[in-house]
């Protein structure tokens, strides 16, 4: 699954311990509620789901693709190389 990270953070640029509730509005928002402990407030962020349909990463832009494809066994012979190096028995 591919997803992009959702920045939250107060005012104050406090970001949360803890996420206090996520819900929907009437309207089609999406909001995300906590208590930013910094400055003693409560915070809620509307984002409208819109502009969340709009901030999904495209599938040009999967992990997949983005990241180098990585050879596992060669991985694998380098960790068996590296543990027989300090004395373990692979």
């Amino acid at each position: 699954m591919n997803y992009r990270h959702l920045s939250l953070h107060c005012n104050c640029g406090e970001i949360p311990d803890r996420i206090a509730e996520v819900g929907f509005t009437d309207d089609h928002n999406l909001v995300i509620h906590w208590w930013c402990t910094h400055c003693q407030k409560v915070v809620f962020i509307a984002k409208s789901l819109t502009d969340c349909w709009r901030d999904c990463p495209s599938e040009n832009q999967s992990l997949d693709i983005v990241l180098p494809k990585l050879d596992l066994d060669a991985m694998a012979d380098e960790d068996a190389n590296f543990l027989r190096s300090i004395g373990v028995r692979v």
